[in-house]
């Protein structure tokens, strides 16, 4: 038996069992039912929208000990492993 016909062996058995199982799954949806017993989910949330206001800080930034929380260019990146502030030389433990 050689590759290709083994590859349309293979396809033809499979177009053979899908194709049964559509079939079959035809027939089970032909059944008659009454409309009353089809699964139907449905969702209904009843939540009112609720204004939010800003609060206010009080708090300056020089009390936190982060000097920044966004991201940093390359630049400052090695500028900040220069400096020793990240440490970019230990391995990673997990």
């Amino acid at each position: 038996m050689t590759w290709i016909k083994f590859a349309l062996w293979l396809l033809g058995i499979y177009t053979f069992y899908y194709a049964g199982i559509i079939f079959w799954d035809y027939l089970r949806s032909n059944r008659s039912t009454p409309e009353n017993s089809k699964h139907e989910l449905t969702f209904v949330e009843d939540i009112e929208p609720e204004k939010s206001y800003p609060e206010e800080s009080t708090v300056s930034g020089k009390e936190s000990p982060v000097a920044f929380s966004g991201g940093v260019s390359l630049k400052q990146l090695f500028n900040l492993a220069r400096e020793e502030s990240v440490e970019y030389i230990k391995s990673v433990s997990f």
